[in-house]
């Protein structure tokens, strides 16, 4: 899987909606539609993680990664070509040892 890929997936976008996702200097992020040539939907920012149906979602995704598309998703969400670095462990509490 595309880290690009992974990286919506874990945040619960649907691929065929959105093509890209950036993090803003406030902490709010903000979506690419397909298409599009910049981000122009508004996501906010994420509550804290919960247990729930979207979580479970975000968890068997990242289960199903092997350690090359974590270390690659990770490294696309600590360094983005768009925005500031996507917080995976403090923004959606996935189990990473990252934190930007």
């Amino acid at each position: 899987m595309e880290p690009k890929e992974a990286l919506l997936r874990l945040m619960c976008l649907p691929l065929s909606q959105f093509d890209g996702v950036c993090r803003t200097s406030d902490g709010f992020y903000m979506a690419m539609a397909k298409g599009d040539i910049g981000y122009n939907h508004f996501l906010g920012k994420p509550n804290p993680p919960h247990p729930g149906p979207g979580r479970d979602m975000m968890l068997a995704t990242w289960a199903k990664l092997s350690n090359d598309e974590r270390q690659a998703v990770l490294s696309l969400a600590a360094h983005p070509i768009d925005g500031c670095p996507i917080r995976l462990a403090k923004d959606f509490g996935f189990p990473t040892n990252e934190e930007a």
